[in-house]
């Protein structure tokens, strides 16, 4: 809002204190034991505009304040009714219920100033018609003791109909309340729970008050009237105290371990839910402490962090904090300058996790190249090779066939099928360890056991029950199995090799042991260090251990990686 409408809300309120003390006066007389005293009229009226005025003072875009100063105007309107001079009591007939709907509009705005449903909407303009509709057309109806002025004849079920439409929006209120406060979050309840409390105190009198008439009801009406400036207020001192606590608690920050910034900061806004996102100036996102790009929930708000002029973070929390605007402010200003450093560490974290996606990429995209060589093998050279032996053998029937033969000539036709034939083996064997075409087409467990049958040496695999594996999972498993199998029998001179595939905890594990020279597998397996890297890119680990016994080969790998 403008300036001149923070100076309208302000005349306002001192206009509302010099009409409520002239109300005051005019009603002193008149005060009797079933009335609220002068004393407490007057400090209900001076606490709501009060209120009103810091609220207002405090959030210049938010209608609360405005409503909380109208509802302090329309509470000096009802003691009107109190006066014993017949015009004066007469305008308080008309304005007896004034406050009630300005209240009932600031229960259900609270705390934005803004109605949020249709339902709210509608209750609160029913509540508006019964109180300045319905009140003052029952005017002409309603006696009382004082000389109503505008009295033309007594209908005292008048009453009734007015409290049966009170009884009705109260229980509209009490159900929109309860719906509210159940599925609020826990900041929002902690704003919320004055409303909610005078809302539903106010409408149990409503809704008793007629039928049992007792001080206790009035009372616990009085009460809920003024509870709701007193808690503004007491929220107001709240935020002061809470701004100075949270600095104390940010003290710890810099002693605190970087994992612990987020919870310190989740519990000084008392928001479970709170995260930290980390600004990235290059990239124009957000990363979380591990370098993870993070996505902004829609039901989260997002209050940016600012160093030096320059954005370094960003705090996702609950939409009920920007009610406490100062404390969430304080921690902004006090957690600047720690969440900058952290965001240092988080922008290498998020530098590591591309190089791992990359390298990730890279090991897709090499078995993607070993898997079309190997079809280009199979359906291009290797099927031409094929036709060529089938003529071959075709024109070795044909000789045989004719009356004279060239032996010379069957000999060149024969040594050539016959190196054609082994060739094609070779060629077979070549695909093969480029990618094995059963990897794909039957899976890790039957890709080993056929890498098992081709060993001169004996070798038993324990392949559990295995869920679909990832392809770079499957090939890279395959590999290692591949690479230690042959430094087994090529270097460690292995009598007996068992290799052994499991799936646990979100993770594979194939496992490779030998019986042969200790370290002689190790010393010679220099394939094994790249298979290393391809699993470290895998965010796998493998790991080789050798002694006398022979030596074991293991790595593991996750199933979902980055």
């Amino acid at each position: 809002m403008t300036a001149l409408s923070m100076r309208f809300v302000a005349a306002l309120a001192a206009a509302g204190a010099l009409f409520g003390g002239m109300v005051l006066v005019l009603s002193a007389s008149g005060r009797h034991e079933t009335s609220t005293t002068t004393l407490f009229s007057g400090t209900v009226g001076v606490l709501y505009l009060v209120a009103g005025s810091i609220a207002h003072w405090r959030q210049p875009d938010n209608r609360t304040g405005l409503l909380m100063v109208l509802v302090g105007f329309g509470w000096f309107a009802e003691d009107l009714q109190v006066a014993v001079d017949p015009l004066t009591h007469t305008i308080g007939l008309l304005l007896r219920s004034a406050s009630t709907g300005l209240l009932l509009h600031l229960v259900l705005a609270f705390p934005t100033g803004e109605l949020r449903s249709r339902i709210d909407r509608v209750v609160v303009m029913i509540g508006y018609v019964a109180v300045f509709g319905l009140v003052p057309l029952s005017t002409v109806a309603f006696p009382t003791v004082t000389e109503n002025l505008l009295l033309i004849w007594e209908v005292y079920w008048v009453r009734d109909v007015i409290s049966t439409v009170q009884a009705v929006v109260s229980a509209m209120v009490v159900i929109v309340l309860a719906v509210r406060w159940i599925t609020a979050s826990r900041p929002a309840r902690r704003v919320l729970a004055p409303v909610v409390l005078t809302g539903l105190l106010g409408s149990v009198q409503s809704l008793l008050g007629p039928i049992l008439n007792t001080s206790l009801i009035s009372d616990i009406g009085h009460a809920a009237v003024l509870m709701l400036p007193l808690a503004f207020l007491a929220g107001v001192w709240r935020i002061r105290l809470g701004r100075t606590n949270v600095a104390d608690l940010l003290v710890k920050l810099p002693r605190s371990a970087p994992t612990e910034l987020q919870n310190l900061l989740a519990k000084a806004l008392g928001d479970p839910s709170l995260r930290v996102a980390y600004y990235r100036e290059d990239n124009g996102d957000y990363v979380d402490l591990e370098g993870q790009p993070l996505t902004i929930p829609p039901d989260q708000s997002v209050s940016v962090v600012v160093r030096e002029g320059r954005q370094v973070a960003a705090l996702l929390h609950d939409p009920a904090l920007r009610e406490d605007r100062h404390v969430l402010e304080a921690v902004k200003s006090a957690a600047a300058l720690e969440l900058d450093n952290q965001r240092l560490a988080a922008e290498v974290r998020a530098q590591l996790v591309e190089v791992r996606a990359s390298r990730a990429r890279i090991v897709a995209a090499g078995d993607e190249q070993r898997r079309r060589v190997e079809r280009d093998l199979h359906d291009g050279a290797q099927q031409q090779l094929v036709t060529v032996a089938l003529l071959l053998k075709l024109a070795r029937q044909r000789l045989d066939d004719l009356p004279s033969q060239d032996d010379k000539l069957a000999d060149y036709l024969t040594r050539s099928a016959d190196g054609l034939t082994e060739a094609l083996r070779e060629l077979r064997e070549l695909a093969r360890g480029i990618h094995p075409a059963v990897l794909s087409e039957a899976g890790l467990g039957a890709a080993l056991r056929a890498l098992a049958a081709r060993s001169p040496q004996p070798v038993e695999v324990c392949v559990a029950a295995l869920p679909k594996l990832p392809p770079p999972v499957e090939a890279t498993a395959y590999y290692v199995a591949a690479e230690a199998l042959t430094n087994a029998l090529k270097h460690a001179q292995a009598k007996t090799i068992r290799v052994t595939v499991l799936c646990a905890d979100s993770s594979l594990s194939l496992e490779v042991v030998d019986d042969g020279i200790g370290g002689a597998s190790l010393e010679a397996g220099t394939g094994l260090l790249g298979l290393q890297d391809r699993a470290f890119a895998l965010d796998g680990q493998l790991t080789v251990r050798s002694d006398a016994n022979g030596t074991t080969v293991q790595v593991v790998l996750p199933l979902e990686y980055e």
